[in-house]
């Protein structure tokens, strides 16, 4: 929350946190009536009934609702599962994982706190933007109680890659809670493609760019890098500069003892936070060879080293700060002289004001984090550089990397190329600093604080008017009805019907995926009726058709092949036109090839085409493959004359000019029919939705984009619908 609680002469008061309200967010506050929600801070256990009345009043008074944790939970939520295990498997230091149960029961304990806290207080209108790691499960806690309620979740540190994700034995659930958010927003475009394929591989849910299809509920994956309140550090910095007599504080008084030695002195700071995702003994070491391998500089540079306590209760963050107090004496005691000292090591926290002036008072800023989602330091060196010198040195592994690209970028693992980095720094001339400088100035101007913030929300309310507009297009049950009346008052019909995915779910073995006894009631009361022309539209071979349905043979209508044969009732199949198989020679090798390469996919032989299924492989290497194949397979289409489908999980191989919409247009013909219905799952079903005249009712089987007037869920509602027109 914005605010903490501080104890003044045994009065508990309330002090702005951080950059609290003052941060560059305070225009996006005062456009929304906001309510913070969050831990105050303060162990219930160490307070009694009086006390906490007060503070709540307190921070009531402030449109903050607090949480209390008693302290046993308390420890096991933050130092036990956030900083024991999600923290270190989020950046990749899997080594230093723990992975506790009864610390996970604390997790949801905790998140499910928040969640009942939070509904006393939220109307279906109102915004939940819920932040971090912390809260992963919230997003499904609140929407199984306010289905309809807009919520974005934004993770502020990495996401990982699924081989790394997969090693968290609660990533399901995980996965789950994060989902039922709105939109799922990133620092970076890598971490929304780890978070994409983890969802792909785990949950078997399908992706399409930055969206992910639930039921009818679309979910939005996106990166919106954080910014910084550009213009506070930039101000503040000139206002720095043009009162140089104002009273100094004591990190001015520090650097200005420094400078006074010798003004031509270089400074080089590294400013952090405890963590071993910070990479600071790394860097101590890289500073010690940069002077083994540049010795001219010795007393001509400094690195004054700022590392803000952190979670110094965890034994990890003990030994990392037990090592770099060796270090820094180590380095100090080798290299020191009378007037210089190479590190000035600050164990302690910085506000805005000292961190602006130490910004502003240091030649180059040594950044090298070995995992950071972001880091705002970098950006905050740059905002405050108000003359445009400097140099900022980053590391390609923090999130601010893919934004900062005109800063010397170095992999914080090569202390080799950090050295040298810092030696091409202390060199740079002002010409090339200013224009570095400037082309990264206008970039953290443009995209700041508040426009992330903005984005975000902006972002979030697209996602909901998308729901919403598919939510129009949904079957429900007054459209049933409707559709019911249309169907009962009209005397000529025509029904088109996909068969996998519409009648009847998918199979791992496509040939055992046939009709069961439901489905087949169904065909024999729709085809009972004598107005009724039903149509089994679909990829499949007449064979498997004629064999399924052949009990109803005589009453049904088929297009089998994707319009390679059709069938009318009564009548037998027939050919669409004379076709070519020799070119199936020719390509069967071609797709027994990536059979070999990608385990789980098959070849399926129909007539007249053949299919290469790749459902039940590794998603991203089928899609990856998917890809692939289409590519070879160009060289192919034109010599003779073939078509590609890009099914659902397949790509099928058959000859032009042939699908389901051409066959369905001839179906209809020159008929009169006062009542059509098509229905389909599948990308090829899209060419029946685009035949249909403009009085058909279309209706797509899951909600991916389509040209259909309207969707279903399933293969169930399907069903469900179906009874209906004849019940």
């Amino acid at each position: 929350m914005p605010l903490e609680i501080t104890d003044e002469n045994g009065e508990k008061e309330l002090v702005p946190f951080g950059d609290g309200l003052e941060s560059g967010l305070r225009n996006f506050y005062n456009s929304f009536d906001i309510k913070w929600l969050g831990r105050t801070g303060l162990n219930i256990d160490e307070i009694n009934e009086n006390e906490k009345q007060y503070i709540d009043n307190k921070f009531r008074s402030e449109n903050c609702i607090p949480i209390y944790l008693d302290q046993q939970l308390n420890t096991e939520f933050i130092e036990g599962f956030c900083d024991n295990t999600i923290w270190p498997v989020f950046n990749y230091f899997i080594e230093t994982s723990r992975y506790n149960p009864t610390q996970w029961e604390s997790y949801k304990e905790v998140n499910q706190i928040y969640a009942d806290t939070l509904i006393k207080y939220i109307n279906e209108d109102d915004i939940i933007w819920v932040h971090d790691y912390h809260l992963m499960l919230l997003p499904r806690l609140i929407r199984q109680k306010m289905p309809n309620v807009s919520i974005g979740y934004f993770q502020h540190i990495p996401f990982p890659s699924f081989e790394v994700f997969r090693l968290l034995p609660w990533r399901m659930e995980i996965l789950e809670g994060i989902l039922d958010a709105d939109l799922v927003g990133f620092h970076t475009y890598d971490y929304q493609r780890h978070f994409m394929s983890c969802v792909r591989r785990l949950l078997g849910l399908e992706t399409f760019f930055n969206r992910i299809r639930l039921d009818e509920r679309v979910v939005k994956v996106d990166a919106f890098p954080k910014g910084v309140d550009f213009d506070f550090f930039n101000h503040t910095a000139q206002q720095l500069d043009k009162n140089k007599a104002v009273e100094a504080s004591g990190i001015r008084k520090e650097l200005q003892e420094f400078l006074n030695k010798d003004k031509n002195r270089k400074i080089i700071l590294s400013i952090d936070r405890l963590d071993y995702t910070k990479g600071i003994p790394d860097r101590i070491k890289a500073f010690e060879l940069f002077l083994k391998m540049y010795p001219e500089y010795k007393e001509k540079v400094s690195l004054f080293l700022f590392v803000k306590p952190s979670r110094e209760n965890v034994i990890d963050y003990k030994e990392l700060k037990k090592q770099m107090d060796e270090l820094v004496g180590r380095i100090n005691g080798m290299y020191s002289t009378i007037s210089w000292m190479p590190i000035w090591y600050f164990y302690r926290a910085t506000n805005r004001m000292e961190a602006v002036e130490l910004y502003t008072s240091a030649d180059i800023a040594l950044i090298t984090p070995t995992r950071d989602g972001m880091n705002l330091p970098a950006k905050e060196y740059i905002a405050s550089r108000f003359d445009q010198t400097g140099v900022l040195i980053l590391s390609e592994m923090a999130g601010a990397a893919k934004e900062l690209g005109e800063s010397l970028i170095v992999n914080p693992n090569s202390r080799v190329d950090v050295a040298k980095a810092i030696h091409q720094a202390l060199n740079m001339e002002k010409r090339e600093q200013v224009k570095r400088n400037a082309a990264l100035q206008k970039r953290l101007k443009i995209y700041n604080e508040e426009r992330w913030a903005n984005d975000f929300i902006n972002s979030l309310e697209g996602v909901k008017k998308l729901q919403e507009s598919n939510y129009t297009r949904k079957v429900t049950v007054p459209f049933i009805k409707k559709l019911v009346e249309k169907y009962k008052s009209s005397e000529k019909r025509i029904i088109f019907l996909d068969y996998d995915g519409t009648l009847t779910g998918f199979h791992n073995d496509p040939q055992k995926a046939m009709p069961d006894e439901e489905l087949y009631d169904i065909i024999e009361k729709l085809t009972a009726n004598k107005n009724n022309t039903i149509v089994v539209i679909s990829g499949r071979d007449k064979e498997t058709l004629s064999k399924w349905f052949r009990k109803y043979y005589n009453n049904l209508a088929f297009i089998a092949e994707h319009g390679v044969w059709n069938k009318n009732p009564g009548s037998e199949w027939a050919m669409s036109s004379q076709i070519d198989k020799e070119w199936m020679e020719i390509i069967e090798p071609v797709l027994q090839n990536f059979v070999d390469r990608t385990p789980r996919s098959f070849i399926e032989y129909k007539n007249y085409s053949l299919v290469w299924h790749y459902r039940h492989a590794d998603p991203d290497m089928g899609q990856q493959r998917a890809w692939e194949l289409k590519d070879d397979l160009k060289n192919y289409i034109a010599n003779l004359n073939l078509e590609i489908m890009d099914g659902d999980m397949v790509i099928e191989i058959k000859n032009a000019g042939i699908n389901k919409g051409i066959a369905a247009l001839n179906k209809i013909g020159k008929n009169d029919f006062d009542f059509i219905l098509a229905l389909g799952d599948d990308w090829t079903d899209e060419y029946t939705f685009n035949a249909m005249p403009e009085s058909a009712f279309t209706i797509k089987v899951g909600t991916k984009t389509t040209a259909a007037k309207y969707y279903i869920n399933d293969v169930k509602s399907v069903r469900n619908l179906l009874k209906q027109l004849e019940s």
